[in-house]
């Protein structure tokens, strides 16, 4: 999976089929709120892949509630962007 961040170092970025957003280093509750923004704005409409610090276990119930399924995905790419952490892919169901 191809999860570097573009040169401009956005939060937020498209890679194949998936928006990634990049939420590592922000502070409690701001991960959780940068995510469900970014699904509630309508930005995303399939796949959404998060780069966390750490496991976001309270975001779970807030994406059963919108229908999202969520997934931890191996954060290992190869890539400094992805090293540390966790990754966690979300989607849309029926997407």
């Amino acid at each position: 999976m191809a999860c570097a961040r573009p040169e401009e170092k956005s939060r937020t970025w498209r890679a194949g089929d998936a928006v990634h957003i990049d939420v590592r280093g922000l502070d409690p509750p701001e991960p959780m709120v940068a995510i469900l923004q970014a699904i509630d704005s309508g930005a995303v409409n399939t796949v959404l892949v998060a780069h966390l610090d750490r496991e976001p276990i309270f975001l779970y119930p807030e994406l059963d509630d919108r229908g999202w399924s969520h997934e931890l995905i191996p954060s290992s790419c190869g890539s400094a962007d992805c090293e540390d952490g966790v990754m966690l892919r979300m989607e849309r169901y029926g997407a």
